[in-house]
């Protein structure tokens, strides 16, 4: 009879193993989940952190760095070059002279680096001298183009008919910062605004 009871009880105790592997299987296959679960929002966190860290951080810095060491070079020479041939060129006047400043590219207001304005500025000049006198102030004359096109919003820039304000705003801080020579006009050889 205990041989009975025993062979009666066989199958419920391996009935009862079997249930216990079974959901320690359910439990493994859980924790799995689980784990990809955190790895996967791991990875999305990642990922989000440098795409922020790209747009907002780097592009930006990017936006404000230099020319390159081989295009400055390269601008210098042509400016030389212009220099010789009689103060950057003479303008369609007859005889009025031009001053170039090339490349002048910023960040307009408000755009967190995302947009950029970059442009070529020439000033009429009465003579020879009168360019070289700018040439001498060329760092203060390109700070001050910076500082007057990245304080102009994007709409600002690209509304032609607030281009001849621009163009006065420019002439008069310009020829504060050169006197007692002075501009007569400014132009601009290009404007491209993306």
């Amino acid at each position: 009879m205990a041989d009975a009871v025993k062979e009666a009880e066989k199958p419920a105790v391996e009935e009862k193993k079997r249930s216990v592997h079974l959901s320690g299987a359910g439990a493994n296959l859980t924790g799995i989940v689980t784990k990809a679960a955190v790895i996967a929002a791991v990875g999305l966190v990642a990922v989000l952190l440098a795409f922020i860290v790209t747009t907002k951080v780097l592009k930006p810095m990017l936006a404000h760095q230099d020319p390159a060491p081989a295009q400055a070079e390269e601008q210098a020479a042509k400016t030389e070059e212009k220099a010789e041939e009689g103060g950057h060129g003479e303008g369609e006047g007859g005889g009025d002279f031009l001053y170039e400043i090339e490349q002048v590219i910023v960040n307009p207001a408000s755009t967190v680096g995302s947009r950029f304005l970059s442009c070529s500025v020439a000033f009429e000049m009465g003579s020879h001298e009168d360019v070289r006198a700018f040439e001498s102030k060329e760092v203060k004359i390109r700070d001050a183009l910076i500082t007057i096109l990245s304080a102009r919003t994007v709409d600002e820039l690209a509304d032609a008919r607030l281009r001849e304000p621009l163009r006065r705003q420019i002439l008069s801080r310009v020829n504060k910062l050169t006197e007692p020579v002075a501009a007569k006009a400014v132009y601009f050889k290009d404007f491209v605004l993306q």
